[in-house]
């Protein structure tokens, strides 16, 4: 596993540093679901943090959890073992995903923006705030969601945003 140099908030890593992003766990929900509109993109990403060194995927251990079965599972209450154990090779790859492991730390920086959204009255969950105060921690360059309502947090050293790679795989 590749450890990315820690670096003073709002200091730009060198342009030898890979990408560091932060996979919200909506992300592997949909790579395990095979959703048609994100597995090519998913797909090049996973790929890409496993065979270069020009980009790092990283997420919280909660995703762990979060990814615990596949919406066909969901929909027709029937668990199938094939399925935990493509969520369990994610999480096994740690040339692709980097698991971070939640602290005290990060613990009340979520806290913290748990209040600042009653605060400035913007919707977050716990589970989500979590995410969002892993991703600082870890200072990220870019938050990969597909919800919208994480997609108001640009003002926490990283840009919140769908993922995106130039070259999608062809499936």
């Amino acid at each position: 596993m590749r450890y990315r140099r820690r670096l003073p908030f709002g200091v730009s890593a060198m342009p030898d540093e890979p990408r560091l992003v932060y996979w919200d766990s909506c992300l592997f929900l949909h790579y395990i679901d095979g959703t048609p509109e994100w597995l090519p993109i998913l797909d090049a990403l996973l790929e890409e943090a496993s065979t270069t060194d020009d980009l790092d995927i990283v997420t919280s251990t909660l995703s762990i959890s979060e990814v615990a079965f596949a919406q066909v599972e969901r929909t027709g209450r029937t668990l199938d073992p094939a399925v935990e154990a493509r969520i369990d090779a994610l999480w096994a790859d740690r040339a692709a995903i980097q698991l971070v492991e939640m602290d005290q730390v990060i613990a009340r920086a979520a806290r913290t923006l748990l209040r600042a959204a009653v605060a400035h009255t913007r919707s977050l969950k716990p589970l989500d705030a979590i995410h969002l105060a892993t991703a600082q921690q870890m200072q990220v360059a870019e938050f990969h969601t597909t919800d919208d309502r994480l997609k108001n947090w640009n003002d926490l050293g990283f840009a919140v945003r769908e993922s995106w790679t130039a070259q999608p795989k062809l499936i």
